[in-house]
């Protein structure tokens, strides 16, 4: 019998190998989907993987209960049965709550780890709130929370979201964050001696050290120049004098740090 025109039958053969091929590997992943999915069912029903044990690790402010609250879990399941996605997304929405991450511990765990935002300051308003190093404003926590933190007084009430929210919508918290970010990061002791920085009805800002009982007084613009000034001062007097030896250091002024000894 004569090959039929423009056929291959080599072609032919070689496709039928390839479709049977193409068949028995798909034969083969329903038998494993099946069997997977009835070694899953009998592990369920045997309760193999049950959830009965939640870890909640790295959180300092918030409760163990308000994180599990927030989790929002069923009573009974599978540790498998947890959308892992949703569980964070309801977590994420927490107050001082900056990151999660969540994950299966076999058989029983369920494990979730807390990146907590990092108080910076009190914030004192008709209500107290916490001043973040991320940049918000927080309401206090529920639990006790006892972190001595210097604290942002006189901040102007009326002006925009002087509540819960992003400083950045508030001038003066914006500055008092700026302020703060700054000693915390280049003037650590500085910053841990600060008591208070304090908003005057004209704007401008005085800070209070506790330990040393000096104001600094820096005035209500160009607030970098100035705290340059404060570096500089800092610097030169550094082996020779400490704050101790001033009730006020003076940068209000242009070119030049007023200061007063102590008697």
């Amino acid at each position: 019998m004569k090959d039929l025109p423009g056929k291959n039958p080599y072609r032919l053969k070689h496709l039928g190998k390839w479709a049977r091929l193409a068949v028995t590997a798909f034969g083969v992943s329903v038998a494993g989907w099946f069997m997977t999915k009835g070694i899953l069912s009998y592990a369920r029903a045997m309760g193999m993987f049950d959830l009965r044990r939640i870890e909640v690790r790295g959180n300092n402010i918030l409760t163990r209960a308000e994180v599990v609250d927030a989790m929002a879990l069923p009573l009974i399941g599978s540790v498998f049965e947890v959308n892992l996605s949703a569980v964070q997304e309801r977590v994420e929405v927490l107050n001082y709550v900056y990151g999660v991450r969540l994950g299966r511990k076999l058989p029983h765990t369920l494990f979730i780890d807390i990146v907590e935002n990092q108080p910076m300051a009190y914030v004192a308003a008709p209500e107290y709130y916490i001043l973040t190093a991320e940049g918000e404003t927080l309401p206090l926590p529920h639990r006790r929370f006892d972190l001595e933190l210097p604290t942002v007084s006189g901040a102007d009430s009326t002006l925009n979201a002087l509540t819960a929210g992003h400083v950045g919508e508030h001038e003066q918290l914006r500055q008092a964050w700026e302020i703060l970010n700054y000693f915390h990061g280049f003037f650590p002791n500085l910053y841990r001696d600060l008591s208070e920085l304090v908003f005057a009805d004209n704007g401008e800002i005085t800070l209070y050290m506790a330990e040393t009982s000096t104001a600094v007084r820096l005035g209500g613009h160009d607030l970098e120049r100035r705290i340059a000034m404060l570096d500089a001062f800092l610097l030169t007097i550094s082996g020779k004098r400490s704050l101790m030896d001033y009730s006020y250091i003076d940068l209000r002024y242009e070119r030049q740090v007023i200061v007063r000894e102590r008697a």
